[in-house]
């Protein structure tokens, strides 16, 4: 995965020409201040599956949780890195089920960096990697339905909506609705 290092958002199809710069870079231990310092924010967590508060050492120990499941093939998560190399937020696979050619995406940004288009072109690379080296059929992603934000990105990505669904994550209200998206491959290859 080394080689996603030097892919950026405007290298490559299904890139907007006023795509920002960006590369993916597979999350490593040295990943973890910058991490810890963006996921701390409570404005980040209120609508991630990132725990709330986030704990002193939740990115250390995150990142170790990650990279059993990344040798083992079934999580990946990459940081995004602006032109300056800072990490501006997190997106990767947090499901992957290569038997059933499945996985469900996941992403933030921090907050210094939303609005700048970061995570529709994040999506993008990490959409190519899925589909292209992986060689997912399908992704979805489930956003909560009150995070506006997550569903716009998802459809400026072409995913396409599939259904509302009750809540399934422990650390959101019961009554909580997650909009779910999902794409194939071939909806991507589709894609001008």
């Amino acid at each position: 995965m080394q080689h996603l290092q030097h892919l950026a958002a405007g290298d490559g199809r299904n890139d907007i020409p006023t795509a920002p710069f960006l590369r993916l870079e597979p999350v490593h231990l040295g990943h973890a201040p910058a991490i810890q310092r963006l996921a701390a924010d409570p404005a980040v967590t209120a609508t991630t599956n990132l725990p709330e508060p986030y704990p002193p050492d939740g990115a250390l120990h995150w990142i170790r949780y990650l990279l059993p499941k990344r040798q083992a093939g079934v999580e990946y998560a990459f940081v995004l890195l602006d032109a300056r190399d800072e990490v501006v937020g997190v997106n990767g696979f947090v499901e992957v089920r290569r038997e059933e050619g499945w996985a469900e995406l996941g992403y933030w940004i921090g907050r210094p960096y939303w609005g700048r288009g970061y995570a529709t072109a994040g999506g993008r690379l990490l959409l190519n990697f899925g589909f292209g080296e992986l060689g997912l059929h399908s992704v979805v992603a489930r956003p909560l339905v009150r995070n506006r934000a997550s569903c716009r990105v998802l459809e400026k990505l072409g995913f396409r909506f599939v259904e509302t669904q009750r809540n399934v994550f422990p650390k959101f209200h019961p009554d909580d609705l997650l909009a779910v998206y999902e794409m194939t491959a071939g909806e991507w290859a589709a894609l001008p």
